[in-house]
């Protein structure tokens, strides 16, 4: 019994400390732009358009290169025919939509902790995000929100196939970073994060024009203004019913890109989960377990 108790005293003393530095729990903060690429804006990334975006992630290292992380995101994305291709500036339609996502990915850092302060990774997942998007009107701006409009004839017993679009939606975030570590607890990077989304009408324009009549009775004179702004263009008239209003065929994205600031969790003597980790440096008292190089 007494040697069993010696072994196992043995064996926590050899595991403790691996069991301590697994422990790499880090929160992210990032700033920069969030933009869209669809209908209204074909590019598939541009600074034309783009707004402040923001997101805070939580990440768990399972590894010193694979880590879980969850966050939430917050930014604005926009369109304007005004500045699209001239092919299609006669629609004069425009948008604008908040975006609000939760998101869950796997995370991959090239290069070893020890030996780099620099470090690549790319990191891919799923989430959930939130948009509605609105547009502007008559002499005072008034803002009016699209969706509920059914601009293309969404809802319509005509158009049983046109579905009202949801405003909740699943996505797919994937991208790519580089993190420098400054110091045991603190690092600084760049992110660009694109989002792969499952619907053509972040921006409220996906298919075809619904037909002006039915239009107007099932859904009044604001939809019909809406969902055909060219006369305030050129004086054209409502198009015919089932001419093309967007690209069907073809999914909205939208993407982040900007700066990140990160603070490691964990305390950088113990290895245990500790704000307190930000103001420690040193030995840690503990055979094999002073702070690393990185983390």
């Amino acid at each position: 019994m007494k040697k069993t108790l010696i072994f196992l005293h043995f064996l926590w003393a050899c595991l403790l400390p691996i069991s301590i530095i697994a422990q790499r729990i880090d929160i992210d903060f990032f700033a920069g732009i969030c933009n869209y690429q669809g209908d209204l804006q074909p590019a598939v990334v541009t600074g034309q358009n783009a707004s402040f975006g923001a997101a805070a992630i939580v990440k768990y290292g399972v590894t010193d290169n694979i880590y879980l992380r969850a966050g939430f995101s917050f930014g604005s994305v926009a369109g304007d025919d005004a500045n699209n291709k001239e092919s299609l500036q006669f629609r004069n339609l425009n948008f604008r939509s908040g975006i609000q996502e939760f998101s869950a990915a796997v995370e991959y850092r090239f290069l070893s902790s020890e030996k780099s302060s620099v470090r690549p990774y790319v990191f891919a997942g799923v989430g959930v995000f939130k948009f509605d998007p609105y547009t502007f009107t008559g002499a005072t701006g008034t803002r009016v929100y699209l969706q509920p409009l059914g601009t293309e004839g969404q809802g319509l017993a005509a158009y049983p196939e046109k579905e009202m679009y949801k405003l909740t939606q699943f996505c797919i975030p994937y991208g790519m970073g580089i993190k420098w570590q400054l110091n045991c607890n603190l690092n600084v990077g760049l992110e660009f994060r694109h989002t792969k989304t499952f619907t053509d009408y972040l921006d409220d324009v996906s298919g075809r024009y619904a037909d002006q009549n039915l239009l107007l009775s099932g859904r009044g004179p604001l939809a019909v203004d809406l969902a055909w702004r060219g006369d305030d263009y050129n004086g054209a008239p409502y198009p015919a019913a089932n001419t093309l209003r967007g690209n069907a065929g073809q999914k909205d994205w939208y993407y982040f890109a900007g700066l990140t600031f990160g603070l490691k969790l964990n305390d950088c003597n113990s290895g245990r989960f500790s704000l307190g980790g930000l103001f420690n440096r040193g030995k840690s008292g503990v055979k094999g377990m002073d702070c690393p190089k990185v983390w």
